[in-house]
């Protein structure tokens, strides 16, 4: 019996015998490198986490006020503060306060209310007064706040 190649058999080719082309099984050193690399950040972050997780958020928080820039508007003048919370818990509804002071007499109050301040971070806010805040004396605090 005889094959027609027509009906489509086909001779195979035959496979190269070249060992330079051929990936020999197992794991690369480079591979082992970055597995490791990977894993002890991996480590490193969950370790961060449960530590983070398992300190006390109790306590009070530390709120300070400090004024940033005065600016002259229309209706008064503008002075802009930053209020840092450097405590370890978190605090809503800081209620900011701004005294002009000439001696022991206050002249003029302003207040402004900031919605959140995170734990160890910082938001900025503003307060308006009629009076040069440059003429008298500026003091700025944190009257009170509510846990969020």
């Amino acid at each position: 019996m005889t094959r027609n190649p027509a009906k489509g058999h086909k001779p195979q080719k035959q496979q190269s015998d070249n060992k330079a082309r051929t990936r020999k099984p197992g794991t690369s050193i480079t591979e082992w490198v970055v597995a490791g690399i990977s894993s002890v950040v991996l480590l490193a972050v969950l370790g961060y986490l449960v530590v983070d997780g398992v300190s006390t958020r109790d306590g009070t928080a530390r709120i300070i006020v400090q004024p940033l820039a005065v600016a002259a508007t229309e209706g008064g003048y503008v002075v802009e503060f930053a209020a840092a919370n450097r405590a370890g818990k978190s605090v809503a509804a800081v209620e900011v306060k701004g005294e002009l002071r000439n001696g022991d007499e206050v002249v003029e109050e302003s207040s402004a209310t900031l919605d959140y301040v995170p734990q160890k971070s910082q938001r900025k806010g503003a307060l308006i007064f009629r009076r040069d805040p440059e003429a008298y004396d500026l003091r700025l605090f944190a009257s009170g706040y509510s846990e969020p």
